[in-house]
């Protein structure tokens, strides 16, 4: 008799034997079939444990479900559903990734990987809007309805594949026609949730269709009164007036005529509002006149382009070539390079200012006005500091005039940079008169007792020439100055004036001040300066723009609606995207941006439309005499569409409401795809092309919405 312990060898061989053969089942539920009387106890047990280890693996998943009823049902804004929707996709994700791992299941798995990303990317887009707008979107009927129908096919198919694998269903054949179910209700529920954001966000960018009759009446009567002082608007900076800063201006054009002088840099830092700007326009005009070499940029916060260092070297090289030949040529040769496009700041500095200037034996000019406006939150400030630092001594025949706030960064650099004088109006100028003969200058119409009043109010600004000018505005125009003056004294500073100008030129109604911050809102949010024209060209309603605009002429700089709008100074910008400090009149860029995105898609597609063959492509080459008028209508049409076209993808990007500007965006896909088949617009349509893939891999839009790139 054979020992035991080869029994229980030859055993095992055979229990191998039948493994191999493939004996074993597929599923847990077939394994008491399996099993023989001899290993009935050992399958049973294994049958029970496999079926425990499925019911607990599937427990969390039954948990999330019950969290989703509970969400759909208590639910009273949109979050809380869609994280608990967003939650049961992962958890089954996690389900038929981790345990299932079927190769039929690829297709739900990329669609839940899809639906979870367009979800979380949707529930970004709505923090964003209930961070601006200040409450959540409701759980509107029809969203609930859609979103309902879409969890419980979910769960329907959650159920579907979980019940495949331990055995209880067979019909595989079933889930490709479930799958299909699923992404039909997602893009319902999607399109459903598209409409009812635009609605919402549509309601408030109608508003300014209503303008009130107060707002309209209030822009007429101001708007005339400007007309009688036209003189003080319409150009950002201007020289001094006569016998004001005369010891700054001298010890300037000292400083520049010196030639034993071993400070090639004369840095003017002073507060905001206290005249730099203007000091630096009178000594560029200045040194114009006496055709030195010379050039100028001014960084402003106006535009994206003017707070970037981007264009600063090309835009001093060129204005340096126009007025010496030998200096171009140095320039195009090293613009001519096959990398130019690719180096860095300094390397363009290098090339393209300070190479060409040692090439010339010639005194050379560089003023910057506003370093302070230059954009550093990604260090652009930093590298052109850096840049001008390394090579200044290189130059010997620059002089470089700087002008700014005394920031802590532009403080420290000019106190460590070599050949740097530093000043500011205080230590130049020694007291503040130069305000008090602005007074006179600009109430000189007054009686002496009422300047003197003024400039008791006016003196405490300290020197804040922008604080005067506006306080003086006001007064020019209100018809009660003993209240004026009262309010202007209360709070010496420009955060208070820019409050007072608002409140005194916006009727006190709440609509008026709705519309007026709305067209704000649009103006902060311009890429470039657009006139009042350009402007109604994007808004539902031209009348707003004008009304708004001309109202807040005391703070908002323009010549006539065919002139740029500018704010008349950069803290103006800070106090009114500052709601600390504006309070109701608190500007939401991102609200700015959604109005300017629906009006550049709008009018585009108005262009594709009907106006395309008739103006955009004629009219840009036009040879057919217009009456001025139709002609000036034109232009500022065309000017309008070029902006849309060349800013539509910027505003969407930097817009709220993201959610809503989908379907516009889909339908301007389709009319601008077509239109731009056109082979004159090929360099335009590779731009839409790239714009369009943009928006994709921003997720702000599908390809498969549009019929025409899917």
């Amino acid at each position: 008799m054979p020992p035991k312990r080869n029994q229980k060898s030859n055993r095992i061989e055979e229990d191998e034997q039948a493994s191999d053969a493939s004996a074993w089942p597929s599923s847990p539920s077939n394994l008491d079939g399996y099993a023989t009387s001899e290993h009935s106890s050992v399958i049973g047990t294994a049958s029970r444990f496999l079926r425990g280890f499925f019911r607990t693996k599937f427990a969390s998943q039954e948990r999330v479900f019950v969290a989703l009823d509970v969400a759909m049902v208590k639910g009273t804004d949109l979050s809380k559903p869609l994280k608990a929707t967003c939650n049961a996709l992962q958890s089954v994700l996690q389900m038929v990734s981790e345990y299932i791992k079927k190769k039929e299941h690829e297709r739900l798995v990329k669609m839940l990987k899809f639906h979870i990303a367009t979800v979380e990317n949707q529930l970004v887009k709505l923090d964003e809007d209930q961070e601006i707008e200040g409450s959540a979107l409701p759980f509107d009927a029809a969203i609930k309805e859609s979103l309902e129908s879409y969890a419980s096919k979910l769960k329907e198919i959650y159920n579907f594949v979980k019940s495949e694998e331990i055995g209880t269903g067979h019909n595989s054949g079933a889930l490709e026609e479930r799958l299909q179910d699923l992404n039909d209700l997602f893009l319902k529920y999607t399109r459903v949730l598209h409409s009812f954001v635009a609605s919402r966000a549509e309601q408030t960018r109608n508003s300014l269709s209503q303008v009130g009759p107060a707002l309209m009446s209030n822009a007429t009567s101001i708007h005339s009164s400007r007309a009688e002082d036209i003189n003080v608007y319409g150009v950002q900076h201007r020289q001094c007036l006569s016998g004001t800063r005369i010891k700054t201006l001298d010890a300037i054009r000292h400083w520049e005529n010196d030639e034993d002088s071993t400070d090639q840099m004369f840095c003017l830092l002073d507060f905001a509002g206290s005249g730099k700007s203007t000091i630096s326009k009178h000594m560029d005009l200045e040194w114009d006149r006496e055709q030195k070499l010379m050039a100028r940029f001014f960084f402003s916060r106006d535009t994206a382009e003017t707070m970037s260092t981007k264009r600063f070297c090309t835009v001093v090289a060129n204005k340096f070539a126009s007025r010496d030949e030998t200096f171009k040529k140095t320039m195009k040769e090293f613009e001519n390079q096959p990398d130019y496009g690719s180096l860095s700041l300094e390397q363009q500095f290098e090339g393209l200012i300070v190479d060409p200037l040692k090439a010339l034996n010639r005194r050379a000019i560089l003023i910057i006005d506003a370093l302070d406006e230059c954009d550093n939150d990604h260090g652009q400030r930093d590298r052109l500091l850096e840049a001008i630092s390394t090579q200044l001594s290189t130059i010997p025949h620059l002089r470089m005039f700087v002008t700014g706030r005394p920031e802590r960064d532009i403080k420290q650099w000019a106190m460590v940079t070599l050949g740097v004088r530093c000043a500011n109006f205080l230590k130049l100028e020694g007291n503040n008169d130069d305000v008090g003969r602005y007074i006179k200058r600009r109430l000189h119409s007054w009686t002496s007792n009422l300047q003197a009043q003024v400039y008791q109010v006016v003196e405490r600004a300290e020197g804040v020439f922008i604080w005067a000018r506006i306080a003086c505005d006001l007064l020019c125009r209100t018809a009660d100055v003993q209240a004026m003056l009262s309010s202007l004294s209360e709070e010496v500073t420009l955060d208070h004036l820019y409050a007072i100008a608002l409140e005194q030129s916006i009727p006190k109604d709440k609509h008026s001040r709705r519309v007026a911050v709305m067209v704000l809102e649009m103006i902060l949010a311009l890429r470039r300066p657009l006139s009042i024209a350009e402007v109604a060209q994007l808004s539902p309603n031209p009348e707003a723009i004008e009304a708004v605009v001309n109202s807040l002429g005391s703070i908002l700089l323009y010549k006539d609606r065919d002139d740029p709008i500018r704010l008349i100074h950069a803290t103006l910008r800070e106090f009114l995207t500052s709601a600390t400090k504006s309070g109701p009149w608190f500007v939401q860029l991102g609200r700015g941006h959604y109005f300017l995105a629906s009006g550049c898609i709008d009018l585009a597609t108005r262009a594709e439309q009907g106006l395309g063959s008739d103006i955009e492509k004629d009219t840009f080459k036009r040879k057919e005499p217009f009456d001025e008028m139709i002609r000036s209508i034109i232009d500022h049409l065309c000017s309008a569409i070029r902006y849309s076209w060349d800013s539509w993808i910027a505003h969407c990007e930097e817009s709220s409401c993201k959610l809503g500007l989908n379907e516009r965006i889909v339908g301007f896909i389709d009319t601008g795809y077509e239109y731009l088949l056109d082979d004159s617009l090929r360099a335009v349509s590779d731009q839409f092309i790239t714009d369009v893939v943009s928006l994709c891999r921003r997720n702000m839009v599908s390809l498969s919405e549009s019929p025409s790139l899917k």
